[in-house]
């Protein structure tokens, strides 16, 4: 069982954190359409898209796990933010999230002993039980190569802080004093979010969080 739980710590653990960064997902109108362009991000908003280069999650499996592939197949976030005129911002939003993980069977042996499905799904089910709140529930199956869905339980997270924008990048210090920053457009009535591959020829969007004004 303590291999199986290393097999389970190298396999399924990373798979929590690339949904936390992968959190915008799904499609809706010109979610994912539009290229960064700056603008006056001034409003008050709802949040009424979020999606995501599905295709760019595939083509960076896993760490330490050559093959495996990761297919977001239902996400939804919902929420609202104001961006003030005196540079404050305050954002609430709410992910819910189900995903697939294709395991290829190399990525089951450890030290030479090979962990068969229903042993990572048992392992899965003990970590479950140790560390609840994060998923509804996430279950593996198969022979050979493994399918992993996993459910996350919605989590809501809501933040406040000071905002600058600068061309067509906006960054953001919240109330811990941790700033990141994106690449955005405000056009007409909607603000998008955009996490953007500026390796790719013209920049490619990989994750836009569209805010729509109330």
């Amino acid at each position: 069982m303590t291999r199986t739980k290393t097999v389970v710590a190298t396999v399924v653990l990373p798979v929590a954190l690339g949904l936390t960064m992968l959190s915008c997902g799904g499609s809706s109108g010109n979610c994912g359409k539009v290229l960064p362009c700056g603008g006056n991000v001034v409003g008050n908003y709802n949040v009424s898209a979020a999606c995501f280069n599905n295709a760019a999650l595939n083509m960076n499996p896993i760490a330490d796990c050559p093959g495996a592939t990761v297919n977001i197949s239902g996400l939804n976030v919902t929420g609202s933010g104001s961006f003030n005129a005196d540079l404050t911002y305050s954002v609430t939003q709410t992910i819910s999230a189900s995903a697939s993980e294709t395991i290829p069977a190399s990525c089951l042996v450890m030290n030479g002993v090979t962990v068969t499905c229903a042993q990572l799904d048992q392992a899965i089910q003990m970590l479950l039980t140790q560390a609840p709140g994060t998923y509804q529930s996430v279950h593996c199956s198969g022979s050979s190569t493994c399918t992993c869905t996993f459910v996350l339980v919605p989590q809501t997270t809501s933040e406040t802080g000071t905002y600058t924008t600068s061309g067509t990048t906006i960054t953001t210090t919240d109330s811990t004093g941790s700033s990141s920053s994106s690449e955005y457009c405000a056009q007409g009535n909607e603000l998008h979010m955009l996490d953007v591959d500026m390796t790719m020829a013209m920049g490619q969007v990989q994750a836009d969080l569209v805010f729509t004004k109330k």
